[in-house]
């Protein structure tokens, strides 16, 4: 029987040339969707340090401001003369409540580490003596002491020259030492959270 022209010309069919994507394609396709996910995840990944780092940085100054409370109730003659024991520490934390001490060297302590999650926090104590007590009959230099002076100067001398320097109204002088509490918290970050108050036996 003698075949058509359309059947001369059409090739027979074949399984191997069926419509699909070859090996090259996949590649070339992996390869561009690489090209644009890895700058997303890189920026994911930066974010990710970033909020790490202010969680860990809020968690060391919340660790400070509880040391600083243990130390503004702690006896203040003890503080002052470097002779303090070892005080005990409470904490409230996210991963539950911890129990440690304080141990002092005269006006210094380290604290038993703390770690939350994966950060390890390490608390420093410094108590430091300001300004020394001062008695009125016994002045020295070394203490906190405030003057007042009158707004309104004196007139000047008849016949010229300077004024006299207008006398203080009212002083102050501090009876009792003036120390600083200072307190250190590293947790591994570029730099570490340091916290400063001042105390002072009002007693008196």
């Amino acid at each position: 029987m003698p075949l058509s022209a359309r059947e001369k010309i059409s090739p027979p069919y074949c399984p191997s040339r069926r419509a699909g994507l070859s090996l090259v394609e996949i590649l070339l396709a992996l390869l561009i969707l690489t090209i644009a996910v890895l700058p997303a995840i890189g920026a994911f990944s930066g974010y990710y340090g970033v909020a790490t780092r202010q969680m860990e940085q809020e968690m060391a100054l919340k660790l400070g401001e509880a040391v600083v409370n243990v130390l503004m109730t702690a006896n203040y003659s003890e503080l002052k003369e470097g002779a303090i024991p070892a005080l005990p520490l409470n904490i409230q934390t996210p991963s539950g409540s911890f129990s440690g001490t304080m141990s002092f060297a005269g006006g210094y302590a380290s604290g038993t580490p703390v770690t939350i999650g994966k950060t390890k926090y390490i608390i420093g104590a410094e108590v430091k003596k300001i300004f020394l007590a001062q008695n009125i009959g016994t002045p020295h230099n070394n203490a906190l002491e405030f003057s007042w002076i009158s707004p309104d100067a004196p007139p000047p001398p008849f016949g010229g020259g300077a004024a006299p320097p207008p006398p203080p109204i009212a002083t102050y002088s501090c009876f009792n030492d003036l120390i600083c509490l200072k307190v250190t918290v590293d947790f591994g970050g570029a730099k570490p959270i340091e916290l400063a108050t001042f105390r002072a036996d009002m007693a008196r």
